[in-house]
Parts: C-alpha cells; sequence; structure tokens
C-alpha cells in the first residue's frame, strides 16, 4: 500500500521552511499584509501536516499488521490483537491509537507527563484548535484562565523557542504569537520525536530512515 505519511511529513517541513524565510525577509518598518497572509499560511499547514504524519503513520502500522508481524515474528496473538482493534476502534483518538499499539505489541504505556508525549499531545490539542477554531472573549482574571488563548499559552509558550515576529506587542497568544516559525519548526520535530519513540518501543525501525529525516532538517533558531 502506498504510504502517505512520507508527503505529509515533507510537507510539514517544506511548509515550516517557507515560513522561516517569510519571517527572514520581514522588515517591521515596513509591514506587508501579503507577507503576513503568507507566512500564516505556511505556518498552519505546516502544524496540520505534521499531526497528518502522525495519523498516517499509525494508521499505516495497523493495516500493515500482517507483513510486520511476519517479517518481525510477532505471536499471532498480538497480530490478531491489532486486526481486532483496526477493524472495531479504528475511530479512537490519534494518541490513543499510539497507546493502544504499543499496549498490545509490548505490553508498555508511554510516560504521560514527559517528552516525547506531551509535546505529540500539545501539538494535536493545537492542531484541533485550528481546524475547530471557535472564537472567543478574553477578557481578565478567573474567565481569562479558563480561555484556549490561555490553556495554550501554558502548554506551548515554554516548548517554542521563538514566537512569531510579526505581530504587535501585546497581541494575544493564540493565534498570533504562536503561530510563527519557530512553532512549524517544534510540529515537525515534536512529530518525528514521538513517532521515532513509538517505534523505538514496539522494536522497529522508523518508518523514515535516517537520510529522509535529515532531509527534513529545519534552520535553527
Amino acid at each position: 500500500s502506498h504510504q502517505l505519511s512520507f508527503s505529509h511529513i515533507k510537507a510539514a517541513a517544506h511548509f515550516a521552511k517557507l515560513s522561516y524565510e517569510k519571517e527572514d525577509k520581514y522588515d517591521d518598518s515596513k509591514p506587508s499584509s501579503e507577507l503576513r497572509d503568507e507566512h500564516r499560511s505556511y505556518v498552519i499547514g505546516s502544524i496540520i501536516t505534521a499531526v497528518c504524519y502522525l495519523e498516517a503513520t499509525i494508521n499505516e502500522v495497523f493495516t500493515d499488521v500482517e507483513d510486520i508481524s511476519r517479517s518481525n515474528e510477532w505471536s499471532p496473538d498480538v497480530a490478531q490483537k491489532m486486526k481486532e482493534t483496526w477493524d472495531n476502534e479504528r475511530s479512537l483518538q490519534l494518541i490513543i491509537k499510539y497507546e493502544r499499539a504499543l499496549c498490545i505489541v509490548k505490553s508498555e504505556s508511554f510516560n504521560r507527563g514527559a517528552e516525547p508525549y506531551q509535546s505529540a499531545a500539545s501539538l494535536i490539542y493545537l492542531r484541533n484548535a485550528l481546524i475547530h477554531y471557535k472564537p472567543e472573549w478574553v477578557g481578565t482574571g478567573e474567565s481569562y484562565n479558563k480561555t484556549l488563548n490561555e490553556k495554550l499559552r501554558q502548554k506551548l509558550e515554554k516548548k517554542i523557542k521563538k514566537l512569531n515576529p510579526m505581530t504587535q506587542e501585546g497581541s494575544l497568544f493564540f493565534p498570533h504569537r504562536c503561530l510563527g516559525y519557530g512553532c512549524a519548526k517544534w510540529a515537525v520535530e515534536s512529530s518525528l520525536n514521538f513517532s521515532n519513540e513509538f517505534f523505538s518501543k514496539i522494536g522497529l525501525p522508523s518508518n523514515l530512515d535516517q537520510d529522509y529525516q535529515l532531509s527534513l532538517n529545519l534552520p535553527e533558531i
């Protein structure tokens, strides 16, 4: 079967590089709305396709289970449980699919409080916030603490090395300050780190070989 996961992660890295180029050209003494619009398009594209890579990757593992099982000598019981999960529960939340597969193959679980799980979960949360975007009033005090803006700030601010330089002082964290190259770079790297960890834990090589992963390298911040 064709593996669309490769195309998704390549697209995510490509969009991230384009957002880097836009930030590099940005001159805040001559702000251009066209440049800002293009920049945001690339950042959002990178985040969404980085998560598409994670989704395609785990779906490919479940659908290729017979070949994987044969070449890696998984017990018939493991292969059967993987097949049953795919047949009956393929609508599980994305990160739960990874957890279920790891539990079936190795009777292990991810450390939810540590990396790379934390960043993968935060990345999926951000992707969902973009896809199911709902405008919100951002007040102060207790009501502010419950806003999506504040929840995302708490999840992402320390993870993103550089915030969007095209935003004005005092702009909201989401969607303004967080959606920059720093976030796109983190999205690509977080998805790769999580899938690499998953494959390592289940005893398989990554679906992306080392040369391919090197080709995805992004400019440093």
